[in-house]
């Protein structure tokens, strides 16, 4: 279970539907991504990562122009901006892959 923060909340508070990708990485964490369509077009990303504890270690909500972006597009980016936390770019947690790196 992950302990949501105000973020995650006010995201589902706006009640509106969305496509959602979760994934356990190697580490341990979780990442959550959620995408959807705004009443405007635009395209609003929701980026999490938790410990394998349930922590919040990253809650963001970015939004994008829905002239450039579609949803799956951005769920695609958000997907990868969660695993980049996850392994460890934000120097928050270890990184999942540095035992494949170790003799590099």
């Amino acid at each position: 279970m992950f302990i949501r923060g105000e973020t995650f909340k006010h995201w589902v508070e706006q009640g509106r539907t969305d496509e959602c990708y979760t994934q356990k990485v190697e580490n341990g964490c979780h990442v959550e991504v959620r995408a959807r369509e705004q009443p405007d077009g635009d395209i609003e990303i929701f980026v999490s990562v938790y410990t394998a504890t349930g922590q919040a270690v990253a809650e963001r909500v970015k939004t994008l122009p829905g002239n450039e972006w579609n949803v799956e597009d951005a769920l695609k980016r958000g997907i990868d901006q969660a695993e980049r936390i996850a392994g460890g770019e934000a120097g928050r947690l270890p990184c999942a892959d540095a035992r494949a790196h170790a003799n590099e």
